[in-house]
């Protein structure tokens, strides 16, 4: 473990007082951050990093975006909170209603990314009348006590304390494609597909939960057919779909969204992370229609004290205008597409790099053992993220499943950089 942090080290202070455990990526002897301006950290003590975390995923925008904090700041000033109606409220619903799918015309706004999921899976079991929720193994959609086994429901904690209405599947992951040739996926998805519909204990569901590229697990894509293949068997059973998008959301796929690259549109999606551009902002979107089969379109049936408030609805209408403005998505996929040549190139020049993948800028690889080809242990990946951080660039190295999520803003001369440090770290 590193050394621990001196008396006077606000590090200190932080571990004494903060409940649960440390955050991997700040307990490594970080820099105590004091600002940040697009892709750039910038610590107390003069410390310069290149951003390829975007606090996995919140700040897209990057840090500091001049029309998003100008937005912000001047909203502060006026109105912060009330559950009362604003004109910053109604014109949020209305630019963010303009890019959703055809259809989905009722929008519940909330906080966090497991608030949104709670809500969505509510609707889906109230709208229904049945509780079962299908779920994909190594998926993540937070931590409240509904959704957080649904990354290994094996476990002896999940096998006592999960709810009994969740269900799960393993997850088809694409494994011979990388993020340059991913779009020419076409691996086979009949038997996974043929396996969900024959199993019995499925008939209670109310809907599936996915992940449309996995994130927390390493931004793992699925077998090039298999969305559109479950969005069938989802109208054959009955059942809703539900996009978890709180990471593929709002360009992170080189596309607004990625039930758009996968051509799949979903009964629901669940956004979040950056959908606010740092500030705390989620939504679930799903057709009016299906609200109305719920309880929760009664008053109040989904409010909570912060949810659609005028800050946030500012924050996150400053985001969708950063986002879907001129050239934007263009230089999100410009800057894709070389960063994906570029982890080929580590893949092809590195043992210790295996499975690359991904899509847009959502790329990840397996940090293995050169010896051995296996997954690398704690303390080498430890030495990996601590060899980036030592050469300016703040990875997500701490596990072996790498991901690498920068600001969306970032440059192609950035993205150079970025792997050019990746490059020698992993030598």
């Amino acid at each position: 473990p590193p050394p621990p942090p001196p008396p006077w080290h606000p590090a200190t202070t932080i571990r004494s007082l903060s409940g649960g455990g440390p955050r991997s990526v700040a307990q490594l002897g970080n820099p105590v951050l004091e600002h940040a301006e697009g892709v750039q950290l910038y610590g107390t003590r003069g410390e310069r990093l290149l951003d390829a975390v975007a606090g996995y995923g919140v700040t897209s925008i990057g840090h500091s975006h001049p029309h998003w904090v100008q937005a912000v700041v001047a909203q502060a000033a006026r109105l912060v909170n009330t559950p009362l109606d604003t004109s910053e409220l109604a014109a949020y619903l209305k630019a963010l209603a303009a890019v959703l799918p055809t259809g989905m015309d009722g929008i519940s706004l909330a906080s966090t990314g497991a608030e949104a999921v709670e809500i969505a899976l509510q609707l889906a079991q109230t709208a229904r009348g049945r509780p079962g929720i299908l779920t994909f193994t190594e998926s993540f959609h937070g931590r409240t006590s509904g959704v957080r086994y649904t990354r290994d429901p094996s476990a002896a904690e999940a096998r006592l304390l999960g709810p009994h209405w969740l269900r799960s599947a393993p997850f088809p992951a694409c494994q011979e494609h990388d993020a340059v040739s991913y779009s020419a996926c076409r691996e086979p998805v009949d038997k996974t597909i043929a396996t969900l519909a024959a199993r019995g204990d499925l008939d209670d569901v109310a809907a599936v939960l996915v992940e449309p590229v996995l994130g927390t697990a390493g931004n793992i894509p699925p077998r090039g057919g298999f969305l559109a293949a479950l969005s069938e068997l989802c109208r054959t059973r009955g059942w809703l779909l539900a996009f978890d998008e709180s990471i593929t959301g709002f360009g992170r796929t080189g596309e607004l969204f990625a039930w758009e690259l996968f051509e799949v549109q979903p009964d629901i999606l669940i956004l979040g992370k950056g959908l606010g551009g740092g500030f705390p902002l989620s939504a679930v979107c799903a057709a009016k229609a299906l609200w109305d089969a719920s309880p929760l379109s009664g008053p109040s049936g989904t409010s909570s004290s912060y949810g659609g408030n005028p800050l946030a609805c500012v924050a996150g209408r400053a985001t969708l205008e950063i986002v879907t403005g001129d050239g934007f998505l263009d230089q999100v996929r410009a800057c894709a597409e070389r960063a994906a040549e570029r982890l080929r190139e580590l893949a092809d020049g590195s043992p210790r790099v295996a499975r690359p993948r991904g899509v847009g800028l959502m790329l990840g690889f397996d940090l293995v053992s050169p010896d051995t080809g296996e997954l690398a242990s704690r303390s080498e990946c430890e030495a990996v993220f601590r060899a980036c951080r030592d050469s300016g660039a703040l990875v997500a190295a701490t596990t072996p499943m790498v991901r690498l999520n920068p600001p969306l803003t970032i440059t192609l001369a950035e993205t150079d950089r970025l792997f050019d440090i990746l490059r020698e770290a992993l030598r």
